[in-house]
């Protein structure tokens, strides 16, 4: 009877912390999925550091106040907008477009709801709103999608493409992906233990596959071999889905955060004098 008890109680306790991690990840996704800084990024730490841009300040279509920073670009060279990653603030990525400016290029910088002190619950609706109004107020300040390159990283990689296809004001001059995913569902699925119903319980997949499929415009995907939070086929997989004009460049050896490391900002500027 003692033994029954005992399998009784654990079958219980497995199903009751099966049930509470499901339950967990469908409704408090932020404690799976993000890692936000939430103080502001200090415009003087990246002023001295070589990153002396303007302070630009919008808003999204439903009302959310946001900030980035603007580098304008030379004349004759376009303007790199970058979109971050799950973690951290824009303080923290703002180095990968140093190399970049020091050859003229423009960049533009913007931080997410959720992140950098800014108000709002991150969630995939409230990030491809905060991505589309960073293209809103270029246009504003006089830039066409001509003239503007994506470059997202990671979670960035959906911000990115989404902006690509949803944007108004036609093509962009190329999109840059740093260690993306064909979906979020997917890396989750293939990282974690598979007996979990990912499908109901992820709510924001950001699925980059439809955002890619019909995309012609230049794009440049990047991977590091060693990649443990993005395993590197997911990249794989979306460059295969995507149509030409398209370029793959693997580091051998990388890992998510160390394609600067491994120079790639190189890779981008060969890349970007060809557009």
């Amino acid at each position: 009877m003692n033994k029954k008890k005992i399998l009784y109680g654990t079958v219980g306790l497995i199903v009751a912390a099966y049930v509470g991690f499901c339950g967990a990840v469908y409704y408090l996704p932020q404690y799976f999925f993000y890692n936000p800084t939430n103080r502001q990024a200090e415009m003087p730490t990246m002023e001295n550091d070589g990153f002396a841009g303007e302070k630009i300040e919008y808003k999204t279509a439903d009302g959310n106040e946001l900030y980035g920073v603007f580098v304008k670009p030379k004349a004759g060279k376009k303007l790199i907008v970058f979109y971050h990653g799950n973690s951290y603030n824009i303080a923290k990525f703002y180095y990968k477009l140093k190399p970049l400016i020091d050859k003229g290029y423009g960049a533009f910088i913007g931080e997410y709801r959720g992140f950098g002190n800014v108000k709002g619950e991150i969630n995939q609706a409230g990030l491809e709103k905060d991505a589309l109004a960073v293209i809103d107020k270029l246009h504003d300040l006089g830039y066409k999608n001509q003239q503007i390159v994506l470059y997202g990283m990671s979670l960035g990689s959906y911000t990115s493409s989404y902006t690509a296809t949803h944007a108004q004001g036609g093509d962009f001059a190329g999109l840059i992906l740093e260690v993306p995913f064909d979906s979020l569902l997917n890396v989750v699925k293939q990282r974690i233990w598979p007996l979990f119903p990912f499908e109901l319980i992820v709510k924001d997949k950001y699925n980059n596959i439809p955002n890619i499929k019909d995309l012609t415009i230049p794009k440049l995907i990047m991977a590091g071999t060693k990649d443990k939070t993005v395993p590197p086929q997911r990249a794989e997989n979306l460059f295969e889905i995507a149509p030409e004009a398209k370029k793959f460049i693997t580091y051998e050896g990388a890992d998510h955060s160390e394609l600067f490391e491994y120079e790639n900002y190189r890779d981008i500027l060969k890349w970007l004098a060809k557009l």
